[in-house]
């Protein structure tokens, strides 16, 4: 099942203890899966990039918070996410 989703060098780290089922077991897994291109995926990166920009325009549209409140609110998350501005 791993190698048809795409993974590869798989291999079993430990048991999770979380046994969904009297004849299941829960196990936690090591594995590679290397990254694919949104174009080996056969979609095409303007659309892609259109969408998003799509997305993004209507998430930050002005409504019950202005844009700049959002952007403000968003730059909170990511920082209290972790993740470097």
């Amino acid at each position: 099942m791993t190698k048809e989703a795409g993974f590869r060098d798989v291999e079993i780290v430990s048991e999770t203890g979380f046994n969904s089922s009297p004849v299941t077991k829960g196990m936690l897994f090591k594995a590679v899966k290397p990254a694919v291109s949104i174009s080996e995926r056969g979609i095409n990166s303007m659309a892609a990039l259109d969408k998003y920009k799509e997305f993004f325009d209507d998430a930050y549209a002005s409504g019950a918070l202005d844009r700049k409140t959002k952007h403000l609110i968003a730059l909170g998350a990511s920082l209290a996410a972790g993740c470097d501005p």
